[in-house]
């Protein structure tokens, strides 16, 4: 049993906070109120340790116990921490400098999945709604995704967070790791016409997705079938990073325009290249090409059917989603426990 001591602004954004995967560390972690009493103290992003109050690095001091940034987010872990190949760092708090172990996507096995990525498992309305849609999908043949493509109102929609500026495009080539927030803003706003949407609050207003009740169904509701392309670009391209965007687009009945280089796991999906659009390399312009150059033939909708039946097959799985998450758990176990050992303050 290994006690953690959880605190900080994001601390409901890590495998250990989330309802859904809790049972899977039941017996094997105890989460205490108390820093002092705690063998491990965990942050879910740098910010998080930067402002830790004054107090609490004094009871560091004191005791010395392991800091650990588990972070879901590559996001987090390069436009704030910088340093995201770096598994040993050290942040500036507001009680003084702390040492912290990251253990992220680029620094641990914890989100290197093995049949569904990590995002997926931290609810379970991930799983009810993708067996749903994809075994609704997969009965669908070729002609008759033809057919549904010719009632779309929509040529092309793009629904994530407006992000412009320089700040975003952050680059760590050695790890295969580039920020996508501004690039794909740049394309939103380069693609034009009567059939482009661009949908969310940071483009319409109105509320954010943090404040509906179920966002994720909102949002497979508000776009099924309506629109024939879905951007589904991440917001940091990390090999092992896929969230629930280009899934979404297929659940859809869309055409998923996404961003993977040759070693993106996106590749080990099953799904026919011509069944979604790769954008990977291309400038903004390039891109904005591409996607006007898109042709809905005969090939495409026997690759997008194919891709249909694939994604049926992994999401219907419930052995898969069951052995996803005793993976994800020992991962997690192995992380801490390794961390503790090796980490773990002089008597």
């Amino acid at each position: 049993m290994i006690r953690i001591f959880r605190t900080g602004a994001h601390a409901h954004r890590m495998p250990l906070a989330y309802p859904a995967l809790a049972p899977l560390f039941a017996g094997r972690l105890e989460e205490v109120t108390r820093p002092e009493e705690a063998d491990l103290w965990l942050f879910a992003h740098p910010l998080d340790l930067a402002d830790a109050p004054a107090a609490l690095a004094d009871v560091w001091r004191a005791r010395r116990p392991p800091v650990v940034i588990l972070s879901e987010e590559p996001f987090w872990d390069t436009l704030w921490g910088r340093r995201p190949l770096c598994r040993d760092i050290s942040i500036d708090s507001r009680g003084g400098r702390l040492p912290a172990v990251q253990l992220t996507h680029a620094t641990s096995a914890i989100f290197r999945f093995a049949a569904i990525p990590y995002y997926l498992l931290s609810n379970h309305r991930f799983a009810s709604a993708y067996a749903a849609r994809f075994a609704r999908n997969a009965a669908l043949t070729p002609a008759e995704w033809q057919a549904r493509f010719a009632t779309y109102g929509a040529d092309l929609t793009f629904m994530f967070e407006r992000r412009p500026g320089a700040f975003h495009s952050v680059h760590w080539p050695e790890g295969d790791i580039l920020g996508l927030c501004a690039w794909r803003t740049d394309l939103a706003e380069a693609c034009t016409g009567p059939g482009v949407r661009r949908l969310g609050q940071s483009w319409q207003g109105g509320p954010s997705r943090f404040e509906i009740g179920n966002w994720h169904l909102d949002k497979l509701v508000r776009l099924d079938g309506s629109t024939r392309m879905l951007a589904a670009i991440e917001n940091t391209h990390q090999p092992e990073y896929l969230t629930e965007k280009l899934f979404d687009a297929f659940a859809c009945g869309a055409l998923p325009l996404y961003v993977a280089s040759p070693g993106h796991r996106a590749h080990t999906l099953g799904l026919p290249p011509a069944s979604w659009l790769n954008l990977h390399g291309l400038s903004v312009e390039q891109a904005a090409g591409a996607i006007a150059a898109v042709r809905f033939d005969a090939t495409f909708f026997e690759a997008y059917a194919t891709a249909q039946a694939a994604l049926a097959a992994r999401f219907g799985d419930t052995g898969l989603w069951l052995a996803e998450r005793a993976r994800l758990a020992g991962a997690v176990m192995t992380a801490l426990t390794e961390v503790l050992e090796t980490h773990r303050a002089p008597a």
